[in-house]
């Protein structure tokens, strides 16, 4: 089933100014986090080579539609310092990211990510799928496709580098759309972000060893299918680096239903942040905003756009992401958006009107009595990051 799905654009679109910070957590660890908004937390996870900061623009707008936006620097990238060499694998990197939700407070969020993000959202929603409200993942590295093909490349030097030209290639396409202005921009921003990771070429390559040596991600996704839990693939028609019928493998294997961006490539939501933005904004006014109504039913809030009832609900008492924060939200704008086309390619075979949530209740119920005499932890220390994020 093929038909597209248009939503009106919005008449404005607000800006959240996000805040930038270096946590050390009590192992010592110190992880980049940015933080900005209110309501439903919505954790992201970004792609290979690069960090958050690549997707601060389209994140403001995200924030600005009524989430609490918690971005984090995966092992090796941006501000996150590298994982020792006995725990290289993906899965450590996956728990660098729970180890930071816990000293955050986090107890459930949607989990959005791109590329490499995207992969590791599959398998933090296999092995914690109490954790995730939803997962939208955009043009994630997974789907047997990817994985047949990646796999190849640790046997082929040659064949390694050649993904890593089309990869280059690919990332340059999408901006060559923007006017010269914003073009030069994104080049810019993408350029300090490259430079500051190939300081540490080892821990970017080694994430990319990671992946490629991770296995096939097929029986995660079918955990994801088996626990209901929501799942949202936006994926370019014309990405190279994860070709489109990948996504249409992780949609079914995930029962996830998976819309195509045409004409895109693969970091279209990075070089378009309007579009990326507005992107989540069909999503909620769509089947992400049913999700969030029957998960409000479930938790006993009131009404889907009570920020404080959310975060009460889905963030540990007195959770340190509060603190970051700030005393209030700060907007920095108001814009018109850029709407996006959103081609929907495959729906989910149990739509989330049935109210599949029984769990969510428990588990909130559970978390409830297991924290509210644990209080914060996780945090040894805190230190603003005043850079100016690209």
């Amino acid at each position: 089933m093929t038909r597209s799905s248009v939503v009106p654009a919005a008449a404005a679109e607000r800006r959240i100014r996000l805040t930038h910070h270096l946590l050390e957590l009590q192992d010592g660890h110190e992880v980049g986090v940015s933080v900005g908004g209110a309501g439903v937390p919505l954790v992201f996870l970004h792609g290979l080579a690069l960090s958050r900061r690549a997707y601060v623009r389209m994140l403001s707008r995200v924030a600005g539609l009524g989430f609490l936006v918690i971005a984090i620097d995966a092992a090796g990238h941006g501000d996150t310092r590298n994982l020792p060499r006995n725990a290289a694998d993906l899965a450590d990197r996956v728990d660098l990211t729970v180890r930071t939700l816990d000293a955050l407070g986090v107890r459930q969020a949607i989990f959005a990510g791109h590329s490499m993000g995207g992969r590791m959202a599959i398998q933090l929603a296999a092995v914690a799928p109490e954790r995730v409200l939803a997962a939208v993942l955009f043009d994630a590295a997974a789907g047997a496709t990817f994985e047949e093909a990646v796999a190849g490349l640790l046997k082929s030097p040659p064949r390694a580098l050649r993904a890593i030209a089309i990869g280059g290639y690919d990332t340059h396409k999408d901006p060559s759309r923007l006017d010269a202005a914003e073009r030069g921009s994104y080049l810019r921003m993408l350029a300090a972000i490259l430079s500051r990771n190939a300081r540490h070429p080892g821990a970017v390559a080694g994430a990319g060893r990671a992946i490629a040596q991770s296995g096939d991600y097929t029986p995660m996704l079918h955990v994801m299918r088996d626990q209901k839990i929501p799942t949202m693939v936006l994926h370019g028609e014309n990405d190279l680096v994860v070709p489109f019928e990948s996504a249409v493998e992780m949609a079914d294997d995930a029962d996830a239903t998976l819309y195509k961006v045409p004409d895109a490539y693969h970091s279209w939501m990075i070089a378009n942040p309007r579009q990326g933005a507005d992107a989540m904004r069909q999503l909620l006014v769509g089947e992400l905003g049913e999700v969030l109504r029957n998960a409000a039913d479930a938790l006993g809030i009131g009404r889907v756009d009570d920020a404080a009832a959310w975060q009460r609900a889905l963030l540990e008492p007195d959770a340190f992401v509060l603190e970051l924060n700030g005393d209030a939200v700060e907007e920095v704008g108001v814009e018109d958006p850029e709407h996006v086309q959103l081609e929907l390619v495959r729906q989910t075979q149990h739509p989330h009107h049935t109210k599949r949530m029984p769990w969510l209740r428990r588990t909130h119920r559970r978390w409830t009595a297991i924290n509210s005499e644990r209080g914060r932890s996780g945090v040894r220390s805190l230190r603003p990051d005043t850079r100016v994020a690209g």
